[in-house]
């Protein structure tokens, strides 16, 4: 499913976006890639937002309001603090 928080997207429907842009040396690896849909793969990319992945495979995402937020992982969003 997408990983950003509480979308229901289908497989069908996801986009892999880099972490670290494939044109600033992010490799096309697992290490650096996550599956989000269409709409939120477009949020990534907006001035303003980050994803994270941590090493753990979770991702992170800010706002750009500072905002912090776990993202999902098979509609399920993880618990406990966001880190620092």
């Amino acid at each position: 499913c997408c990983t950003f928080p509480g979308c229901d997207a289908h497989i069908g429907w996801l986009d892999a976006h880099h972490i670290r842009y494939w044109n600033h040396n992010g490799e096309t690896n697992l290490d650096n890639m996550i599956l989000v849909c269409r709409r939120h793969h477009r949020v990534a990319h907006r001035r303003g937002w980050t994803v994270t992945l941590t090493n753990d495979g979770w991702t992170h995402w800010t706002a750009p309001d500072g905002h912090t937020f776990w993202g999902q992982r098979h509609h399920q969003q993880r618990a406990g603090p966001v880190p620092a």
